[in-house]
């Protein structure tokens, strides 16, 4: 069995996050304190990841803020302003 342990710098690029993100949030994130060094491991990094997991809504969710009759569809918007061509 190996145990891999990350300092914060390692972490932040594994989650593609700031430093300063997990040094603000320390208090809140799983992570262990050896001595003074703060260190984490693949499971509190999944946990961690799992924290930030964003899922859409439930389709019934979703049905009951469908847009309004008349309302165009999302493949009808177009951006606004002038587009550049090749």
């Amino acid at each position: 069995m190996s145990l891999q342990n990350y300092s914060i710098a390692q972490t932040a690029e594994i989650l593609c996050c700031y430093v300063g993100f997990l040094e603000e949030n320390l208090a809140d994130l799983p992570h262990q304190k050896i001595g003074k060094a703060v260190a984490f491991d693949d499971e509190e990094i999944a946990q961690i990841k799992e924290m930030f997991r964003v899922r859409p809504a439930a389709p019934s969710a979703r049905a009951a803020s469908a847009p309004p009759a008349g309302a165009p569809s999302i493949t009808q918007i177009r951006p606004k302003g002038a587009r550049r061509t090749g």
